[in-house]
């Protein structure tokens, strides 16, 4: 297996202190993840080269995970947990349907433009691992599937609250994706973009 990673800086790393292994598990598990979204194969990411970016031994890693594919899987697992919790922590900011459903929105593109390793792995770069998508990515469509329900059932809009979302990610998705990968146009700023989209979908209260 080649050993890619490469280019990666090694850092120097002082040992956790005993019981903070949950840290360096992290550290393992973000480092594999950021080599899942810059690779498109299972094959370019070997153990030694998350080991390498997390700055520690590759020994340290089977204190945390059984093998390499399972390191990866729960990686997979790892990236698909941060971003639900995002969307949910949009859905918990505000008993307003509204407000609720545009901090989701921020949450959704911050997270995809600060880890963009961790959303390739989700959206871009998938990698077949031979395993079932986590049930929390359901969780993440499924919180803005309800986020989208509840500010339509606000607007007394009968429109179908899953078909809306499809659209609504769709197009968070087209954001990031113009944002991220042509960085030097002239854009406008994420808030707006997400405004714009709030309107073009009538997501918005009426009264606007």
């Amino acid at each position: 297996m080649a050993d890619t990673g490469s280019a990666t800086a090694t850092t120097s790393r002082q040992r956790y202190a005993r019981g903070e292994g949950d840290r360096l598990r992290t550290d393992l598990l973000e480092a594999a993840a950021d080599l899942m979204g810059a690779h498109d194969s299972i094959e370019n990411i070997s153990l030694r080269a998350v080991a390498r970016a997390a700055g520690v031994s590759p020994t340290a890693v089977y204190r945390h995970f059984d093998d390499h594919l399972d390191l990866l899987r729960q990686a997979v697992d790892h990236c698909w947990n941060n971003f639900r919790d995002e969307i949910r922590a949009g859905q918990n900011s505000s008993d307003d349907p509204f407000v609720a459903f545009r901090n989701s929105g921020d949450n959704y593109v911050r997270f995809a433009l600060e880890h963009r390793g961790q959303y390739r792995v989700l959206f871009s770069n998938r990698i077949e691992l031979g395993c079932e998508r986590p049930s929390s990515g359901l969780e993440a469509f499924e919180i803005l599937v309800s986020l989208v329900a509840a500010v339509l059932d606000a607007r007394d809009d009968p429109r179908d609250a899953f078909g809306v979302a499809i659209q609504t990610h769709t197009w968070m998705h087209g954001i990031v994706d113009l944002v991220s990968g042509n960085p030097d146009m002239p854009w406008p700023s994420t808030s707006s973009m997400l405004d714009g989209l709030a309107i073009a979908l009538a997501l918005v209260p009426i009264d606007d």
